[in-house]
């Protein structure tokens, strides 16, 4: 089970990027994962809600995966390339993410593009890696 079927622990409005950085409470920030052409982002979806941790949170964006991991600043970097190198092998192509630290003087739809750009600096760059936007 996870921790968007426990009633009693899921974030209000599962599907909301707004109520898991609401939930989360602590150090969080914004990953978003994209993989290089057709995949089955259910399949990925799946795997990375494996990968995480229960206080994180994982949503789907159209093909590409959002990810509110609640980890300290030194380990972000780490758990960000983790999970890209778990993208790749479910997927069994390249994946770029792009990852932005939760700050309380940026909504969550900033955050989002935020996380957007450092996706796309990314695949520019030729995929195979998570690029941190300030």
């Amino acid at each position: 089970m996870t921790l968007l079927e426990q009633p009693a622990t899921a974030p209000p409005c599962a599907g909301s990027l707004a109520a898991a950085l609401l939930v989360a409470g602590r150090p969080a920030a914004v990953l978003v994962l994209a993989v290089d052409g057709p995949a089955d982002t259910a399949v990925l979806h799946s795997a990375l809600r494996r990968e995480s941790r229960a206080e994180d949170w994982v949503g789907t964006d159209g093909a590409d995966v959002v990810l509110v991991l609640t980890v300290l600043p030194a380990d972000l970097d780490a758990v960000a390339d983790r999970l890209l190198a778990v993208a790749e092998r479910v997927s069994g192509r390249p994946a770029a993410g792009g990852l932005t630290v939760a700050a309380l003087d940026r909504t969550p739809g900033e955050l989002l593009d935020r996380a957007r750009v450092g996706l796309q600096v990314a695949w520019v760059c030729g995929g195979g890696r998570v690029v941190r936007h300030p």
